[in-house]
This record gives structure tokens, sequence and C-alpha cells, in this order.
């Protein structure tokens, strides 16, 4: 299975990879993360948009960091708005904020894209964004599947709730991503909370004010007259064949 690093990226700003790497130099935070796979744990088809409350817990289940967040999915695509200066964590500071919002990085809109094969990242503060390319399996939505396990049963923000073990599928069978998940039966078993685990911390996605209507399809395009700032890779020659 792969690993989740909490990084910018479900795109979204997950989360711990994001502090270490908001230095002086205000460079573009580093990216990773989600992968359309995150997609598929909200259903085969889904279509919404809610705030999140996300929080990082250590082994001990203390918060380190709580960013809240806000998330919209239609036609396979996902977006996830953050406002840094939102954010509550100890590893970030008013300074580090600062230097953010005058460099234009303190809003965050994470677009997954599977279509496209990319991610990208959007500053609308900067009027610039930085896209991604998708890991092959991630680009290949349409063939994930979900597998889940009942664990039993609890009542969630007065919503009754299948708590279940959710694993995400490649075509072949590979996992791609687990969570436990809490599926609300009066909300078309959307996942009102979403929990995973990687090492020794916990990642927390609680979710409020969710509207299952289908999002206006702009949403996950990029704006008119931004620019694309994203660093070319440089393709390392091919050496000589040896005779």
């Amino acid at each position: 299975m792969k690993k989740l690093n909490f990084r910018i990226g479900l795109g979204l700003v997950l989360l711990a990879g994001l502090l270490p790497s908001l230095t002086a130099s205000a460079q573009m935070p580093d990216v990773g993360g989600f992968d359309s796979a995150m997609i598929k744990l909200f259903g085969d088809n889904p279509s919404f948009t809610a705030q999140a409350d996300v929080r990082v817990m250590n082994s001990n289940r203390v918060v380190w960091l709580q960013m809240p967040s806000v998330f919209a999915v239609g036609d396979a695509k996902l977006r996830v708005d953050v406002d840094i200066k939102r954010i509550k964590s100890s590893s970030l500071n008013s300074a580090t904020i600062n230097m953010l919002t005058q460099a234009g990085m303190d809003r965050i809109t994470s677009v997954i894209r599977p279509d496209k094969r990319a991610t990208f990242l959007i500053y609308p503060g900067k009027k610039s964004f930085v896209a991604m390319p998708l890991a092959v399996e991630d680009a290949q939505f349409a063939a994930q599947r979900v597998e889940k396990k009942a664990l039993g049963r609890e009542t969630v923000d007065g919503h009754a709730c299948v708590k279940n073990l959710s694993t995400v599928k490649s075509s072949k069978g590979v996992a791609l991503l687990q969570a436990t998940t809490w599926n609300a039966a009066d909300l078309r078993d959307f996942p009102i909370q979403i929990e995973m685990r990687e090492g020794g911390n916990a990642t927390v996605m609680h979710f409020q004010n969710v509207n299952l209507t289908k999002p206006d399809p702009r949403l996950f395009d990029i704006p008119a007259g931004y620019k694309d700032e994203t660093v070319p890779q440089i393709t390392k020659p091919a050496g000589k064949k040896k005779k």
C-alpha cells in the first residue's frame, strides 16, 4: 500500500510536510500527499461541498495541528481550500504567516484532476498555479474501487453512522489508501468523518454543512489569467550504450 505523506497535496495542504517547508525563503511549499484515491472514499460518483475540520494528532491523541478547510467534489475532481492564517499549530508562528501573506501564499487551493492526470496548487493571492503529474495508478481513477468492512455503529453530530474500515484498491487489487470512515445513512452514506494513520500520527477530517448537490464545474478550473509557475522537470540525457 502507498503511504500517505502529510503534505500539501489532496492535493490538500496536508499537513506536516507543509510546516517544515514554510521557510523564510518564501519558496513554494513542498507538494505530495493526497491523491485521486481520496475521492473514492466519498463514493463511486460523489458530488458535494462541505466544510472540514482537519486535525493531526500524535500517538497520544494530542492535536498538534488544526486546519479548517473547504472541500468540493464533482465529476471525479477534488478541490480543497485552505487559509493558512486559520491554521493552529505551534510550528506555524506569526512571522511565517506574515511572510506567506506578503508573498501571496496565505491562501491555497488544491485541485486533483484525474482527467488531466495532474494536481494543481493554485495561489489566489499571487494569481499563479503549480501543476504536478499524477502517478499512473492515481490517474486511473475510474478503475479504482472501495471495499468496506463494518466495524460497528456510532452516532456523529446526530447522524447514525456505520463505522467502516475502507480500503481503496486499484484495478489490480493493490491497496492505494486505507481509512476508517463514519458513513452517515441520512447523507447517502457520506463519510462525515475520516481517519487515516501514518506512523505515530493520525489525521482526522470531520465534515460539517454537507451539501450533496453538484458544485459549479468552474471550481475545478484554473482561473483565467493565472501564471503557470510550474518548474519544468529536467530529463537527464541518456548515457552512451556500451559496445
